[in-house]
């Protein structure tokens, strides 16, 4: 799929555009009347931080679990000594096809710990409680900035960011539950999806793109960069060509983008394998208030972790307060309540996600260099991993080794999508071809090949045999069904989805994931005109009524998510509706 992008621009009247991205959660708004990357306000307050924060943690606390509660607490509200949820994120799309590139600990007994839901909840419904608590906050944060009735009259345009590895369906849990939570509800207001590493893209691209003698190492015509998107949970790889710069920057996608499932709440799950290997149950036996997230002990390896490579010393570093049944050892201090961690113990911690995030960007370089024939030319290191010094050293190192790659990392990489997204709808910025990353199909009756396909795939049509079903493009698909008189008509199709280089020929290929099923509906007393048609078909001994209609598949129309609509002789007829989660 290599679509044109749609570019959005600004009504006469200034309107709000909102910026959503969930894990960490961050939010950036910016008015129409504004012009510049400089303008968008990222929000640094949040309830419960006494410091400036780009993010607050996906985090909540029901009320309805907690006695102690006046009412639900969210992010940085939330201690470690409440009953919570984190992490959840990863869960919407805990379906999904496990990839090579995907932490093998994510769903792993520790993980469970961080990653479990309320019995009363599922995953979608926590994400929608946690943005309704986000929503509330961001709109009496604007109504106080520019008055209710401002607020009340100026349409909104709400951004909401996905990872680019995401399934279909997570994503389309996603958008939901920030429409359900109030995003997009008033009159005028609408909602759109971006993924992460195309926002963070448009943010470091057009700061680069600027010209000026403050504007260091600008981007020029021709040049390829790889933004690599290193965050919590994920980390998302797409690279550009940039086929212009002045009057107006333009790029496009140069290769299939590729991600995984790992991050920075790998090294986490690592810290705690490696301290339930040290101290055993002394460790194990620690309630979740000492060392989940949220705890003071958690709180302290965080800053560990973000300082691990700053300097090149091999001090031990000092994690804690916890509390171990065991005496002072080489590795803990009883009387300070302090675990010593060496040099040694925080790189075998790192270098596996390290590895991982190197096998990633060696497999895009390899493949822009043998599907295009392109060398990269500078890689661009952005999201809340992408602050980390040792992460940052490491990559320098393997661009050194491999052909002099320039590496660059701009000033707050962790605000780079949030920034971007605005941008994008501010002034419209998106890639003006984008490749898809999965290849998508339907199960389809094709006459069957003697000799080439099995036999038990062969079928008999209950309308007739043989007639051929495929349009002239992959993205509008000819459906036909068989249909009673006098009923309402509904015609049903199942879409697959397969990320392989080369999609397999049957859907029943363990490699090929159903998407879910789409559903066509029509009335009664619609009318079909030509397109339906009668036959008698002998085997069933009556007759058989058929309509035919298109089905067309919008990638990406104006955001991130599958959209569908009915063509009828080749006039737009109605939407048509997924059903997820069918497998």
């Amino acid at each position: 799929m290599e679509p044109p992008s749609q570019v959005c621009r600004p009504a006469s009247i200034a309107f709000s555009i909102l910026v959503l991205t969930y894990i960490t959660l961050g939010v950036s708004y910016v008015t129409t009347d504004k012009s510049d990357i400089g303008d968008i306000n990222i929000i640094t307050k949040w309830p419960g931080d006494t410091l400036i924060s780009w993010k607050t943690p996906t985090r909540i606390a029901y009320k309805k679990e907690n006695l102690s509660l006046q009412s639900n607490k969210w992010g940085f509200e939330v201690n470690s000594k409440l009953i919570s949820y984190s992490w959840t994120k990863l869960l919407l799309d805990k379906k999904a096809v496990v990839t090579q590139y995907d932490d093998p600990t994510l769903f792993s007994d520790m993980s469970a710990c961080m990653m479990r839901l309320p019995y009363f909840r599922d995953a979608p419904g926590l994400c929608e409680d946690f943005l309704r608590e986000v929503f509330e906050y961001v709109s009496a944060k604007l109504r106080r900035e520019m008055t209710d009735f401002t607020f009340n009259n100026t349409p909104m345009e709400c951004w909401v960011t996905l990872p680019a590895i995401w399934s279909d369906e997570a994503k389309d849990a996603t958008l939901q539950a920030a429409k359900r939570a109030g995003f997009g509800n008033r009159p005028g207001d609408e909602v759109f999806t971006i993924s992460e590493p195309e926002a963070a893209a448009i943010a470091t691209l057009k700061r680069y793109a600027a010209s000026g003698p403050d504007v260091l190492n600008p981007v020029k015509p021709n040049e390829n960069i790889l933004i690599l998107d290193c965050g919590g949970g994920t980390v998302d790889i797409t690279t550009y060509k940039i086929t212009q710069v002045e009057p107006r920057l333009d790029f496009e996608e140069l290769c299939v983008g590729i991600g995984g499932k790992y991050g920075s709440t790998y090294i986490d799950r690592r810290l705690h394998v490696l301290l339930s290997q040290r101290f055993g149950d002394a460790f194990k036996n620690v309630s979740w208030a000492q060392k989940g997230p949220g705890s003071k002990f958690m709180a302290c390896f965080e800053g560990i972790k973000r300082d691990f490579g700053l300097k090149d010393n091999h001090e031990e570093r000092e994690l804690g307060p916890i509390n171990l049944s065991i005496p002072d050892s080489e590795f803990y201090d009883e009387e300070e309540r302090l675990i010593k961690l060496s040099y040694d113990d925080m790189q075998d911690l790192f270098d596996p996600v390290i590895q991982d995030v190197l096998q990633l960007v060696g497999q895009q370089v390899k493949d822009a260099k043998e599907n295009n024939g392109a060398k990269i030319d500078r890689i661009i290191l952005v999201g809340g991993f992408g602050e980390s010094p040792y992460l940052f050293k490491e990559l320098e190192k393997w661009c050194r080794r491999n052909g002099g790659i320039t590496l660059m990392c701009p000033d707050h990489p962790q605000s780079a999508v949030v920034r971007g997204a605005a941008l994008r709808g501010l002034e419209g910025i998106a890639p003006r071809m984008k490749r898809a990353r999965r290849h998508y199909g339907f199960g389809l009756c094709i006459p069957f090949r003697e000799g080439i396909d099995p036999e038990e795939r062969a079928s008999i049509d209950d309308f007739d045999d043989g007639e051929k079903i495929f349009s002239d493009t992959f993205r509008t698909q000819d459906v036909r069904s068989v249909i009673t008189p006098g009923q309402a008509a509904t015609s049903n199709i199942i879409m697959y989805s397969c990320g392989l280089n080369d999609p397999p020929e049957y859907y029943s290929n363990p490699r090929v994931e159903e998407v879910g099923g789409i559903t066509s509906k029509f009335e009664k007393d619609f009318d079909f005109g030509p397109s339906l048609r009668t036959t008698y078909n002998a085997r069933l001994g009556r007759n058989v009524e058929q309509f035919s209609h298109q089905l067309q598949v919008r990638f990406g129309d104006k955001g991130a998510n599958l959209q569908f609509r009915n063509l009828l002789n080749g006039k737009v007829v109605d939407e048509a509706v997924i059903e997820f989660g069918r497998r």
